[in-house]
């Protein structure tokens, strides 16, 4: 073969489909086909390709190094495929799994329920991944770039290309040793006095700390910065830091004392899309999940057999 048109391409999908499945049966059903007729059709792979793809035994089929390595090229091509079909047509193709960059912030809960709920949403389409993104700009560019399909961000886009919407909000709280807090007469002294420690989060959210702070007329003398949440905290046990994180009622936050100043201090969340995706299933889900009560999580949300149910595990497997 010298040439992309030398290949059939209705065979290679065959071929794609039944190692997805990692089942000639499971294969056959999804392409509404019968079983001997898609064993015949990637048998003509093998011989275009003179490669052995998969291995043939009693207890089913299982993909050779050769026929590993064409599936992962197979899975790109037909998933980009996929997205292909949803964007020039009406129908919700799906087929494809979901990249959600989430901005390295102090959000951590909240955006990691969001993104937990989308799932169950998305589910019937394919699989949802995350990946953290270091600052706002990144996950922008990310965006744009494709390598990410939306993403999560304390910060609105300016970007006319992009959307956004509110997905949520979280309260910050500052936090220190109970034997510190009880050391000092006056809350404010501990945060202007002590060294104040911060993740290295995405810029927006420092300045946004800033801020308050300096609302509240506290100007820190000194301040320590870290990649490390859990090297923070454990000096903030000590007595040795001042922190801040997220108010989270169901945490108690073992060893540390949390207090607030004047005013509520909330940071806002907010999903980011392209515009241009917005005929993709994937984009049309999270619109859904924005668009619903986002205090009533999915019907289904603590239901494991709805991912035996997508999976199309038989019931074989399962315990009587």
């Amino acid at each position: 073969m010298n040439r992309l048109k030398d290949i059939n391409w209705n065979h290679l999908y065959c071929f794609y489909e039944v190692a997805k499945a990692q089942s000639l049966k499971l294969g056959a059903k999804s392409l509404g086909a019968a079983p001997s007729t898609i064993s015949e059709q990637i048998k003509k792979l093998e011989d275009k390709f003179s490669k052995k793809l998969f291995n043939r035994s009693s207890k089913g089929l299982t993909l050779t190094n050769d026929g590993l390595k064409l599936f992962e090229r197979t899975k790109s091509i037909f998933e980009e495929g996929s997205k292909l079909l949803e964007e020039i047509s009406d129908d919700s193709v799906g087929g494809y799994p979901v990249k959600i960059g989430i901005d390295e912030t102090l959000s951590y809960d909240l955006a990691n329920e969001f993104a937990s709920q989308y799932w169950d949403y998305y589910t019937h389409y394919g699989t949802v991944n995350t990946v953290r993104q270091s600052e706002h700009e990144t996950l922008i560019e990310n965006l744009i770039q494709g390598n990410i399909d939306w993403g999560i961000s304390a910060k609105m886009p300016q970007r006319k290309s992009l959307s956004c919407a509110e997905i949520g909000s979280f309260e910050i709280v500052f936090c220190c040793s109970d034997e510190l807090y009880n050391k000092f007469k006056n809350k404010y002294d501990i945060l202007s006095n002590i060294p104040f420690a911060l993740t290295n989060l995405d810029e927006s959210v420092v300045k946004l700390i800033d801020q308050y702070l300096r609302q509240n007329g506290v100007v820190p003398k000194e301040r320590i910065f870290s990649d490390h949440d859990g090297f923070l905290q454990k000096l903030c046990q000590r007595g040795r830091c001042v922190m801040c994180l997220p108010k989270n009622p169901l945490e108690d936050y073992a060893g540390l004392k949390t207090f607030s100043l004047k005013g509520d201090f909330k940071i806002t969340l907010y999903a980011i899309w392209k515009k241009s995706d917005e005929g993709l299933i994937s984009i049309a889900k999270l619109k859904e999940l924005i668009e619903s009560n986002l205090s009533n999580i999915p019907i289904r949300y603590e239901d494991v057999d709805l991912q035996i149910e997508v999976s199309e595990v038989t019931e074989e497997l399962l315990k009587k």
